[in-house]
């Protein structure tokens, strides 16, 4: 049984990591939270899909793990919304307590936790694309299923520029082509996604 149970103990791993929401609507609809396992698969489809189409020289393999395992580290912290008061010092903190909790827990495991690493550096070419289309993922999703979620969280298009913009707009990457055109469509349609600023009557 040596085989089973551990292969098993993966998978109430990733039990847990389908538990972990994020403060999104579900794709499917928008009454029901999104969560990490589903957010991680999209994010490796998309990225496979956009390497190809667009012929990036890029490690297509290796781009798809760093999409799987991006948010892995969440399973014992759960998600962070963009627009929470948690310091972002804490949050470090706490996930790299879950990344060493998860290699104590599945230390042979040794590429995971070598790739989670690298992805953290942002240092090669693949992790600079796939941190980039990780964070413009979720407009999509907005996009497609929960189009009032701004309107709902009271956020206008200037903070929502200022918070997403924060942490991709000074990395060079192919992707930032499509962070460009996602932001110039939400610009024109702010009067439909976005709450009025303050100082707009």
């Amino acid at each position: 049984m040596k085989y089973f149970s551990k292969i098993l103990s993966f998978q109430k791993l990733l039990k847990e990591y389908n538990l972990i929401y994020r403060d999104l609507a579900s794709i499917h609809s928008k009454h029901d939270p999104d969560n990490d396992v589903e957010h991680s698969f999209r994010v490796a489809m998309l990225c496979w899909m956009i390497v190809e189409e667009y012929k990036l020289k890029l490690d297509v393999n290796k781009v798809i793990k760093y999409a799987l395992l991006h948010d892995l580290v969440e399973v014992y912290t759960g998600d962070t919304s963009i627009y929470s008061d948690r310091k972002h010092e804490d949050k470090v903190k706490a996930e790299h307590i879950s990344f060493l909790k998860l290699i104590k827990k599945y230390p042979k495991q040794k590429s995971m936790w070598k790739l989670i690493e690298q992805y953290e550096k942002k240092k090669d070419e693949e992790s600079k694309f796939v941190y980039i289309i990780e964070k413009l993922e979720p407009i999509l999703v907005v996009l497609v299923s929960e189009e009032d979620h701004w309107l709902k969280r009271n956020i206008d298009f200037e903070r929502f520029l200022a918070v997403k913009q924060k942490k991709i707009k000074d990395i060079e990457s192919f992707a930032q082509n499509f962070n460009k055109e996602i932001m110039s469509y939400l610009k024109n349609k702010k009067s439909k996604y976005f709450k009025k600023p303050n100082n707009v009557v």
